[in-house]
Order: C-alpha cells, then sequence, then structure tokens
C-alpha cells in the first residue's frame, strides 16, 4: 500500500513539474510604443511581460505586467482561428482616436481574441507587436 501511495505522490509531482514548464514556456516580452487599453485599464507605453495561462473552466488569461512599475492587467479571452492562422507570437491593438484597445493575443500555440466595448471603424489602424521569448521569474 504505502509502494502505490509513493508512485501516486511521483506522478502528481511530474504532472506539477510539466505543468509548470509549459507555462514558463508562455512567458513573452513585448515593447509597446503606446499607452493602451485591456480591460478597461489604461497601460502606459513600455516594456511588458506577458504571461499567458487558463483559468481552471479553460478561459484563457492574459496577464500583461509593466517591467518599470510591476503595474499589471489581466485579461480573459476566448479562442481565436486555428494554428494555420498563427502568423507567430505577438500583440494585435486597434488604434483609433481615443487610444489603441488590446484585441489579440498570439502565443507559439494559439490565439485569444478580447472584446472591445468601441465600436470599430473603417478608420481604424490596427498595429501588431511581436512578442518575444523571456525566462519565467
Amino acid at each position: 500500500m504505502k509502494n502505490i501511495a509513493n508512485r501516486i505522490l511521483q506522478c502528481a509531482v511530474g504532472a506539477a513539474l510539466l505543468s509548470a514548464s509549459a507555462f514558463a514556456q508562455n512567458n513573452m516580452t513585448a515593447n509597446i510604443p503606446f499607452a493602451f487599453h485591456a480591460n478597461k485599464v489604461t497601460m502606459p507605453a513600455g516594456s511588458y511581460r506577458v504571461e499567458a495561462d487558463n483559468t481552471g473552466g479553460g478561459i484563457p488569461v492574459i496577464v500583461l505586467r509593466n517591467q518599470a512599475d510591476q503595474a499589471k492587467v489581466m485579461a480573459l479571452g476566448s479562442p481565436l482561428g486555428s494554428q494555420a492562422d498563427n502568423k507567430g507570437p505577438r500583440l494585435v491593438f486597434r488604434c483609433k482616436e481615443g487610444g489603441c484597445d488590446l484585441r489579440q493575443v498570439w502565443t507559439p500555440e494559439s490565439g485569444y481574441g478580447y472584446p472591445s466595448h468601441a465600436k470599430d471603424r473603417a478608420d481604424d489602424r490596427l498595429a501588431s507587436i511581436p512578442l518575444t521569448n523571456s525566462k519565467a521569474d
């Protein structure tokens, strides 16, 4: 009985280590040259750590943390497109007169969409900011 309990514990520890390493692969950085809105929060231009994860219910969660002052914003998204639509890790913003809104986050594995409360217009511009891999803290 003790042997079975030890094996279960070893499997649980192994699973935890694997999930931690998978999460570390989704720690990326972006240099965003303009102020932007995400989840109704305005963030300043700067260098950001971008962390991707899922909630217990499988909802994609992206955390953007300003590397200068550690201010952060969290956004819940929905799956976006297929792997074929993925043109590389990046943040996509829709910019208009009132500023830029985070609309998409693409990790190496998949894309996530984030709704905006502002109406899209034909003269809006899209800004795509590349993400680069970074080490986890």
